[in-house]
């Protein structure tokens, strides 16, 4: 993650902007037919150049293909138009930076292309995409300048998040486990009967398989582009920034938890039907985003307090001296006056 702040006061309007830009490629023409060269080689060799599938694919249509339901990767559609406006964000900054271009974005730009090739000769798509960033950055940096290529850094990440994850849910076998024996200590906590065998529950003679998909690695890929949004508008601190990040699988799963134990109390207390159709279909938005956003939130929270002052608050509660007698009232003196006078003792 990038540790710029993310915040653009004072951005210039969509007219100011575009007298910007103007002004840009008046002064420096060569740059401005630089960007549109690279930009519509990008467009050309990602976008129509149909390689992939037989030769009836682009990168970008196989792509599209690969953003479908059973890989619950519906959401990489709207990363284009989320880069866009990121970018937008910061058009002041795009701006306002200096320029001083830099040659050592020929690297990245060469280290695009050879992945791109090595894509086509080995027929993975999947690395084509990920030299989509690695060209988009050093092109940035090649025209701009290292500062300037800095505001591009989150947006080329963000890209890694349209590769397609497919087979990747083969291997979630320890997550399915530990999904289903959460639902079972959650159902013993409240009294409810259920059987767990292996990644099966049973409940009141219907059964409910715990899939790879409802392990929340699927899930996974979406709360962790959600997490690296957040971070990047939230969070100023790039350690925080990173371990949050970092924690974005612990979200997925308790919020996948969360869906299957929502799964089984419809299930008992409704109609075991439709908690493996309709209620299932949905529960991944009314149940398992809105659980795991509010952990992250949470959890971001909790690294954000002033656990320093919270302790020498407690400590200072604790070592608190007893209170001092105040000054000695008229009403003391009369109480005093009314309490019997202690014997007076004589030594003989």
């Amino acid at each position: 993650m990038s540790s710029a702040a993310t915040s653009v006061p004072d951005s210039p309007s969509a007219g100011e902007t575009a007298a910007g830009v103007l002004a840009w490629v008046r002064r420096d023409p060569v740059g401005a037919l630089l960007l549109a060269l690279i930009a519509g080689v990008l467009i050309y060799f990602f976008g129509f150049y149909r390689v992939f599938m037989n030769g009836g694919q682009s990168t970008a249509e196989w792509a599209w293909s690969g953003w479908n339901d059973e890989n619950d990767q519906v959401h990489c559609r709207f990363l284009v138009p989320i880069i866009a406006v990121i970018l937008w964000l910061r058009r002041g900054d795009l701006m306002s930076v200096v320029k001083a271009p830099s040659a050592r974005g020929l690297a990245f730009v060469f280290g695009g292309i050879v992945l791109f090739v090595l894509a086509v000769r080995c027929l993975q798509p999947r690395i084509a995409i990920v030299a989509v960033p690695l060209i988009v950055y050093g092109a940035a940096e090649f025209l701009g300048g290292r500062q300037f290529a800095r505001i591009f850094i989150f947006p080329c990440l963000l890209m890694l998040f349209m590769v397609p994850i497919g087979g990747v849910i083969q291997g979630t076998v320890s997550l399915q486990l530990l999904a289903s024996k959460a639902v079972g200590v959650l159902c013993g906590l409240l009294g409810i009967h259920v059987q767990i065998i292996g990644t099966t529950i049973h409940v009141d003679g219907h059964s409910f398989e715990v899939a790879g998909g409802c392990s929340g690695i699927r899930s996974l890929m979406a709360m962790s582009m959600l997490a690296a949004l957040y971070v990047y508008f939230t969070q100023k601190e790039a350690w925080k920034r990173w371990v949050i990040f970092g924690c974005s699988i612990l979200f997925a799963l308790v919020g996948n938890i969360a869906r299957l134990f929502s799964v089984v109390l419809v299930a008992k207390w409704w109609n075991p039907e439709i908690a493996g159709g309709p209620y299932h279909d949905l529960s991944g938005l009314i149940v398992f985003f809105p659980s795991a956003v509010l952990v992250m939130v949470a959890f971001g929270n909790l690294l954000n307090r002033d656990w320093s002052g919270a302790g020498a608050r407690i400590a200072k509660t604790i070592t608190a001296p007893e209170a001092e007698p105040g000054p000695k009232t008229e009403a003391d003196g009369e109480e005093s006056e009314r309490k019997p006078a202690s014997p007076i003792s004589y030594d003989y």
